[in-house]
């Protein structure tokens, strides 16, 4: 009886160890068939092989970008019914390119042949520096509206100046405007817990989740793709985009040690509100399943005042397009290239676009906090540093807060600003939103706040950091394996 016992154990780890063999053979040849990125299937293969029957599990629900039985039938519905997002056959390439940076028509032919969303001029910008700005503009903006308010954020964190704005939507909604918040499902979770979320329900107000999470993922997407917009578009006339998520700063993750989140917003007048508008309703009404129209009216067509274009990016755009876009702008920089990023994991592409522009004798800058609330992504951004340092690339970190503002600027002229990070999350992963800058003069606005950024981060000094703690290093490296992943 009990050999009995022990030969039953042992054929129950026989066929343990075969079916582990079979899943990972089973799941090596799906990753490679997938034709992901080279360091993204290395690293799912070495999860795999590691990690019995868990590596199965974290791929199923982490391995591919898919959305979801609901939000793909909802997308091929729409797309039967509207053209994505209104205005590809308002197109309209033609402006004056040879007053733009020599890349500016070949980037914007390329973000249109990728999103069908053409460059709008008659634009005007302001860039808002701090949260207090940009909650008392968002807020006089919503009190002023008189037909819709359409709010996308990832994050609204309750409590403190950032319940000024539910304040302002109660206002209009109170006055009849119609107001539609669309916040993530797990960056807002806290809000849905609220009682600022209960404040809001309201005959004229709807607030739903973006990229819900649910228990069965073949159903409703893998979970860890999420919205990361930050927008606000009022009666297709003004624009907010941005960074800044609904927080205030003195109170919003104070615990992780990593000081004030520092954020920056554009505030827009011009035809790029209602083409935001568009993509914001687009997405709507794939969330909640209604059919909202995408454009109330035609986007008038100028060539005068800020020129631009907007990129909205994500896992339902299998090109990886503002990935390309960024590649096109900075191979095309001659003097210049400066980066904000909070969260820096560029992957191989934007490393070695970044190490050529360096040796090509192109001021490379790269600017990031010095401390960030995750921290495999500190390790992993620091384990890029010594190629790009020995390139020549600048790299400053940021000490008087989380510098959370995401923006790229070449040669001072061109810009790609909003909520990308330059980690292969936002590149790949998230549901983004970039404003691609052709005007000159908004690109070295733009380029001036950057500056000042740099002023207050301390350059890092290549032979300083080379001699840091050989465990640093290593540790750095073994995240720099998964990078791919985070």
């Amino acid at each position: 009886m009990h050999d009995s016992f022990w030969a039953l154990i042992s054929l129950v780890q026989q066929l343990l160890i075969l079916l582990h063999f079979v899943l990972v053979i089973t799941f090596a040849v799906r990753v490679i068939m997938q034709r992901l990125p080279v360091g993204a299937s290395l690293a799912w293969l070495l999860v795999l092989a590691l990690l019995p029957y868990v590596g199965v599990v974290l791929y199923l629900l982490f391995g591919e970008r898919f959305l979801g039985v609901k939000h793909q039938h909802r997308r091929a519905r729409l797309r039967q019914l509207q053209d994505i997002p209104g205005l590809r056959h308002r197109q309209n390439l033609d402006y004056p390119w040879q007053d733009y940076h020599p890349a500016a028509h070949a980037l914007a032919t390329l973000e249109f042949q990728t999103a069908g969303i053409p460059p709008l001029g008659g634009n005007e910008v302001n860039f808002l520096q701090s949260a207090q700005s940009m909650i008392l503009a968002m807020c006089v903006d919503i009190r002023a509206a008189e037909k819709t308010c359409h709010m996308e954020f990832y994050i609204w964190h309750p409590g403190g100046i950032a319940d000024q704005v539910a304040d302002a939507l109660l206002d209009a909604a109170n006055r009849g405007v119609r107001c539609r918040v669309m916040l993530d499902a797990v960056g807002s979770a806290r809000f849905f817990k609220s009682p600022l979320f209960k404040r809001l329900q309201h005959p004229n107000i709807e607030v739903i989740k973006a990229c819900p999470i649910g228990l069965v993922p073949a159903a409703l997407g893998r979970y860890d793709l999420r919205s990361h917009r930050k927008t606000l578009i009022v009666d297709d006339r003004v624009a907010y985009i941005g960074s800044f998520n609904l927080i205030d700063p003195t109170q919003f993750k104070q615990s992780a040690a990593v000081g004030e989140w520092i954020d920056l917003m554009a505030r827009i007048e011009g035809p790029l509100a209602p083409a935001l508008n568009a993509v914001y309703c687009w997405y709507w009404n794939i969330e909640s399943g209604q059919n909202l129209p995408l454009l109330e009216n035609p986007v008038s067509v100028r060539q005068d005042k800020t020129v631009a274009q907007i990129a909205p990016s994500g896992p339902d755009n299998l090109n990886d397009s503002i990935l390309q876009s960024l590649l096109q702008g900075i191979y095309s920089a001659t003097t210049s290239v400066d980066i904000i990023t909070p969260y820096f994991v560029p992957g191989e592409a934007l490393e070695q676009a970044l190490i050529i522009a360096a040796k090509r004798g192109v001021s490379v800058t790269v600017i990031v906090p010095e401390r960030v609330d995750s921290f495999l992504v500190r390790h992993a951004s620091r384990s890029y540093f010594d190629s790009l340092m020995n390139a020549g690339v600048n790299i400053f970190q940021f000490r008087q807060g989380l510098l959370h503002s995401k923006c790229t600027v070449i040669d001072r002229k061109l810009a790609f600003f909003g909520t990308v990070n330059l980690d292969l999350r936002s590149l790949w992963l998230n549901f983004e939103m970039t404003l691609i800058m052709y005007d000159a003069a908004t690109a070295e606005r733009l380029a001036h706040i950057v500056d000042d950024y740099r002023q207050q981060a301390i350059p890092l000094d290549p032979a300083t950091w080379h001699q840091r703690h050989p465990v640093s290093r290593f540790f750095e490296n073994i995240t720099h394996l998964f990078s791919p992943l985070i």
